[in-house]
């Protein structure tokens, strides 16, 4: 033992010799020392530099505990207000130097130690990382946020700072970025810069040095304000325009205004060329979550320029809420005989998609075939029995656009003008100046926003095609008063209250050389034809391009997140209406979907895929979660586990227990569905007589809500029904019925029961279609028989067979 001391005393010297020293022990021998060093040190006998300032506190304190087992210098530090001041600062000496030695940053513990404590467990070896995920904590003192801040700029700022950076990257700091004067390039802090300039330029780096780099261009790009492509394009001229002259830059969000200011001065063109986008367009992408951008417009623009705006046009539940609304009608519809023609798809113009087909490195037409695709798998996966999947950059829609353009020419609506005042991007709409109000940002800086959607506007004066608005005000009144055209009455009483104020003419064209990627404008390609103009012509599209020989004109119904209102509830009828065209009949405005009580949002890391929802609940689940939660008048909210629940409640355990149950070989050895006539629940006393009244009444509930769109009541009335024949099947108790030889009573109570579960898989067919298939295909129920004609109680003598396949429509999920 006393050699082995020997040795590891002879190490612990030469593990503290300068880099250069030939005798400097390895890396991870000199860890391995520290930390035994550390653990002595936890014991005040080890440590004599506080021992004898601490000796009269140790015995006032401390001395009921044995030398050797590291706890005294604990004692000590639990009576810490009470120590002698020598002894207190013989500790906090003792404390630096091993925080110095394990490289912990003893000055950013001191600083923060109140929020270490709090949100990183008193984990002071690990603070930095973890405090910078609480960077948007209300509670994170001030003073220790900007420590946070500086301390990630000074990561980024060289390899030196950095040496996780450092050895992730070891074998390709060596390949791309030191030549001759190696030494020299690392002490000016260029390695870091290498190797960010050839992991932009896609050079072959390892992956441990890919991973390593985006994190620190993430988090480079938080402390800036910025997006990492702008850190990067523009790192040069951020440090000679945007440097310490003007400090706010660093911490405000300022760097991207400063760069705008400074734009004839650039000389990077790469640089210019992004400043230039970023001058004419707000990076916000209304597809990713249209009710967080409409509430936290200005906060995003503050705080979130990181996000890529490509991100948010992957499909998420909110999509697929619209997408399942709209099917479970038109299914509903199918059911009870009506023709029906159900368009969805992509419209995929306008300068969003410009910008984000740019961050994706991607020519914009192959970035939206990309995207259109998702889309397109997201609603197969998702059983959507759309009739037509149209693309707004399909040559037939393009056509239709160009002819409808020339109708509103024709008639005068359209004229050419020189259009002045405030333009927000993120709408893309010119706003009147008394609809714009000033707001304070978080810098203290004023920004000038819309108010109705609080999203920044600027100043613009340029040349475009306006439509007359303003004409057609009385038109769309009317239009407005001539139904229930549009639902929920809340929404109804926001179109009216905007009718009650006057209209401006809308500017329906871009210049060209600001959004190219639209369709130009018939007989000047100077001008790119308004995104939501071209957008909304879709139905026209569809409707012109349909199969059908029926006139399907005028659209029943256009289903819409709220969102979008003014578009559809405003343009649209008012396009039409100048057009000579009937405006839709009505449209269904639904709300937004909150992820266990909280905006979805991809800044928050709650964005729900539904491809990750049916991968666990299946498409089946998914859709009856949707369906059943959904209150189009009021935003829904999402949780996994209440998902998990509520499928394996209803459809596992309450249709599928009643389904197995009487399909089972032990209660129905001949595998039949027997016919039911009314003495089958006269049989039955009153349990068959309670439940013949409800199977008798909810088909007729069920279609009236369904109608009325209100289709969680109409699931909560097939619950309803589910859960008396249960109560039914339970009171009368066939298993005994079958012991007991009363086969005519037992025939009676499964005749009863198979028929209640046929009517019930009848009428959740919009809803779950699989599900509902199988359930009548257990029960041999032909495909004929499946119309909304059968969705009632029909008497009959027939014997039918069961189906072959398994009872168990739904097997349980287990979900932690």
């Amino acid at each position: 033992m006393v050699r082995n001391d020997s040795v590891a005393q002879s190490l612990g010297v030469r593990s503290g010799n300068h880099v250069g020293s030939q005798h400097r022990v390895s890396q991870p021998c000199r860890q391995q020392l520290r930390n035994q060093l550390l653990q002595q040190h936890e014991d005040v006998q080890f440590n004599p530099n506080v021992r004898k300032p601490c000796a009269s506190d140790e015995k006032r304190f401390c001395a009921q505990i044995k030398p050797g087992q590291g706890r005294i210098l604990e004692c000590l530090k639990a009576h810490r207000k009470q120590l002698d001041d020598i002894c207190h600062a013989a500790i906090f000496q003792a404390e630096k130097e091993e925080m110095d030695d394990s490289g912990v940053d003893f000055q950013f513990i001191q600083q923060c130690k109140d929020p270490i404590r709090r949100l990183c467990q008193n984990d002071a070896s690990n603070a930095l990382e973890c405090l910078k995920g609480y960077l948007d904590d209300s509670t994170l003192e001030l003073h220790c946020k900007e420590l946070v801040l500086e301390r990630m700029a000074e990561q980024n700022l060289d390899i030196r700072f950095n040496p996780n950076l450092k050895k992730a990257c070891s074998m390709d700091i060596p390949k791309f970025c030191l030549g001759s004067a190696s030494k020299d390039r690392e002490l000016e802090g260029k390695v870091v810069d290498c190797l960010k300039q050839n992991f932009v330029a896609k050079k072959p780096l390892t992956q441990s040095c890919s991973d390593h780099l985006t994190v620190i261009m993430e988090q480079q790009a938080l402390h800036y304000q910025l997006d990492p492509v702008l850190v990067n394009l523009c790192d040069k001229e951020i440090q000679i325009h945007c440097g310490p002259e003007e400090p706010e830059n660093t911490r405000q969000g300022q760097v991207e205004e400063c760069l705008k200011r400074k734009f004839d001065t650039l000389t990077s063109v790469e640089c210019r060329r992004h400043v230039a986008l970023l001058i004419t367009a707000v990076q916000i992408d209304i597809q990713a979550d249209p009710m967080l951008h409409r509430a936290c417009a200005i906060d995003l623009v503050t705080f979130c320029k990181d996000v890529p705006p490509g991100d948010g046009r992957k499909p998420h539940i909110g999509h697929m809420y619209t997408a399942v609304i709209a099917d479970s009608s038109a299914r509903f519809h199918r059911l009870i005989g009506n023709y029906v023609t159900f368009s969805t798809g992509t419209d995929e113009h306008g300068l969003k998609i410009q910008q984000a087909a740019l961050h994706a490195n991607e020519e914009p037409g192959r970035f939206c075939d990309h995207v259109s695709g998702l889309f397109k798998t997201a609603l197969k996966n998702c059983e959507i029995s759309y009739t037509d999947y149209i693309r707004t950059t399909e040559s037939r829609h393009k056509e239709n656009v160009h002819s409808f353009w020339e109708i509103l020419s024709e008639k005068g609506y359209i004229y050419k003008g020189k259009y002045e005042g405030w333009y927000c991007t993120a709408d893309e709409a010119f706003v009147a100046e008394d609809q714009t109000m000033l707001v304070k940002l978080p810098n203290g800086q004023e920004q000038r926003v819309s108010m109705e959607s609080n999203r920044p506007v600027e100043w613009f004066s340029e040349e475009n095609y306006l439509f007359e608005l303003s004409k057609l005000r009385e038109k769309l009144r009317h239009w407005l008063k001539s139904g229930p055209v549009i639902r929920p009455l809340r929404h109804y009483n926001l179109v009216k209250s905007w009718l009650d104020q006057e209209l401006i003419d809308l500017s329906i064209s871009r210049p060209s050389a600001r959004l190219s990627w639209g369709i130009p404008v018939p007989g000047d390609s100077s001008q790119t034809i308004y995104v939501w103009l071209d957008a909304l012509l879709n139905y026209m599209t569809v409707a012109k391009h349909s199969q059908s020989e029926m006139n399907i004109w005028p659209p029943s119904v256009h289903v819409i997140g709220k969102d979008i209102l003014k578009f559809h509830s405003i343009y649209w009828p008012a396009f039409l209406l100048a057009a000579g065209l009937e405006p839709p009949k009505s449209l269904l405005v639904h709300g937004h979907w909150l992820v266990d009580d909280q905006k979805m949002s991809k800044t928050t890391g709650n964005v729900v895929s539904p491809q990750s929802c049916i991968n666990l609940v299946t498409a089946t689940g998914l859709r009856y979660f949707l369906m059943h939660e959904g209150v189009p008048a009021s935003d829904g909210n999402f949780s996994m586990k209440r998902m998990v629940r509520i499928a394996n409640s209803d459809l596992a355990d309450g249709i599928g227990n009643l389904v197995s149950r009487c399909c089972g070989k032990s209660l129905n050895p001949l595998q039949t569905r027997l016919g039911v006539s009314p003495s089958s629940f006269e049989s039955c006393g009153t349990p068959g007589s309670d439940l013949l009244s409800l199977l008798e009444r909810t088909p007729d509930i069920v279609h009236d809500e369904y109608q009325k769109w209100n289709f969680y009541k109409g699931i909560d009335q097939v619950m309803a029904l589910v859960r008396g024949a249960n109560g039914f099947f339970q009171t009368m108790e066939p298993w005994k019925l079958k012991k007991e030889g009363q086969l005519d009573q037992l025939n009676a109570t499964m005749a009863v029961t198979l028929e209640t579960a046929r009517v019930v898989g009848t009428l959740l067919q919009p809803i779950v279609p699989s599900y509902s298939g199988r359930l009548l295909d257990k029960l041999g129920v032909p495909q004929e028989n499946r119309s909304w004609d059968f969705a009632r109680l029909r008497w009959t003598t027939t014997e039918t067979a069961l189906g072959s396949q398994q009872a168990v429509l739904f097997p349980r999920i287990k979900f932690d």
